[in-house]
């Protein structure tokens, strides 16, 4: 009777301790907690590597920057991860107060995107222990800052100060949305490298460039021609056409289409761009209207409230640091043996 008492009270004993185990294993590790919110180490982490990346794209050599407002890389990058994830928690406790929910569609897309997240870092997820899960965390945030900025800027009325001042901006920017299609034929004066053809052979391309032109001029159709002679690597696609906005094009092509060139003329010289020479017919023009402008402006107004909203929160919000988040450092793909 007591041998079996034994091996009950053993059985329940390594039962506990099992859960208990388990319980441990499974224990985020926590490297903050922002108003209120415990933030896992693997979520920081895909914020910490994406800073990293956006930083030494931005700034090759970031790594070999002394100081950077007070701060050493590392230190700068870590607080720029910790600041952007703050940002989304504060997005996410709006999402609750305002009741946001996500579609089905929605969470189908956050589930795929994160798999593929998985499959695309593999290295550094294994390293550091990332989860899929974190990557849905991750992705859920983008997806509700989406529908709160909507929803903020929804909610608010500009006045007409406001308006006219974004309107000037949008103007003195050259952010004004004309648009214009033309036809061009290019002839190129680079190399596969990419560099400048000696100064024999750009003549002869010049000389080439200009009997077509003179073709042109002469009124053959401007895509036979293009499909003929141009080296625009597109030109089996689109026979030389395109369709692009002001600010979004070589200027020297720009000012030809939008300032210079008679609308479905060919312009009668070669231009020269970047590329090589080009001979362009403007097929169009549209101008944006003064309502279209003065739409967009009421749009960007909203949206600036909006994001402005957001930040005064996160520049708010309460963070409090763990030792972990302390002990953390670069990441990198090195595998460790």
């Amino acid at each position: 009777m007591k041998s079996i008492k034994k091996v009950l009270v053993t059985c329940l004993l390594v039962s506990v301790l099992g859960f208990v185990f388990a319980g441990c294993m499974n224990k985020e590790i926590v490297v903050a907690t922002i108003n209120g919110e415990t933030v896992s180490e693997g979520l920081y982490r895909i914020f910490l590597w994406s800073s990293q990346r956006g930083l030494t794209s931005l700034q090759p050599n970031f790594w070999e920057i002394d100081n950077l407002e007070g701060k050493s890389p590392e230190d700068y990058a870590k607080d720029k991860a910790l600041k952007s994830i703050s940002y989304c928690v504060v997005v996410e406790q709006k999402a609750k107060e305002l009741d946001v929910k996500l579609t089905e569609e929605e969470k189908t897309k956050i589930k795929e995107a994160a798999k593929k997240a998985m499959e695309d870092n593999e290295v550094i997820n294994k390293k550091y222990q990332i989860r899929q899960k974190d990557y849905e965390t991750y992705y859920t945030y983008a997806t509700q800052n989406e529908k709160v900025l909507a929803i903020l800027g929804e909610s608010y009325e500009p006045n007409e100060e406001e308006v006219t001042t974004k309107v000037s901006v949008i103007k003195q920017n050259n952010e004004v949305m004309d648009e214009a299609t033309i036809i061009h034929i290019l002839f190129n004066t680079k190399n596969e490298l990419g560099e400048d053809l000696p100064t024999d052979k750009k003549q002869a391309v010049y000389e080439k460039a200009k009997s077509v032109l003179e073709m042109a001029l002469a009124g053959e159709d401007m895509k036979s021609l293009a499909s003929q002679y141009s080296e625009d690597t597109s030109v089996s696609n689109n026979l030389g056409e395109y369709t692009f906005n002001k600010g979004d094009i070589e200027e020297s092509i720009e000012n030809i289409a939008f300032d210079k060139a008679n609308v479905g003329k060919v312009y009668p010289e070669l231009i020269e761009t970047s590329m090589g020479y080009e001979i362009i017919k403007v097929v169009s023009v549209q101008t944006e209207s003064d309502a279209s402008i003065k739409e967009r402006a009421i749009l960007e107004v909203k949206a600036d409230f909006a994001e402005d909203e957001l930040n005064e929160m996160c520049n708010l919000a309460e963070v409090q640091k763990t030792e972990v988040y302390e002990n953390i450092h670069r990441m990198t793909e090195e595998v460790e043996e």
